[in-house]
């Protein structure tokens, strides 16, 4: 599997800290070994991403912040994931 498919899955499952580095060292392997998949992820597109998930998260969800950037990501991203 490649690296941006892998580190957006585990930052969406990432519940340690441990985890969640390890999802974002996944993700800069990705945008170092394939720019040309990131190309989508500009400063708007990322916040307008993030804005509209934020939104969507109800005030007494608990969901973790870090599952609502990795949809933002997968969001932006997403499209340009094989298969």
């Amino acid at each position: 599997m490649d690296d941006l498919a892998l580190g957006l899955r585990r930052l969406g499952a990432a519940e340690t800290r441990q985890q969640l580095v390890d999802a974002v060292w996944n993700l800069r392997d990705s945008a170092y070994d394939s720019p040309q998949l990131w190309t989508a992820l500009t400063p708007e597109t990322l916040f307008q991403a993030l804005a509209e998930e934020l939104e969507q998260v109800p005030d007494d969800s608990g969901q973790p912040l870090v599952h609502v950037l990795a949809s933002a990501l997968e969001k932006v991203l997403g499209p340009r994931l094989p298969g």
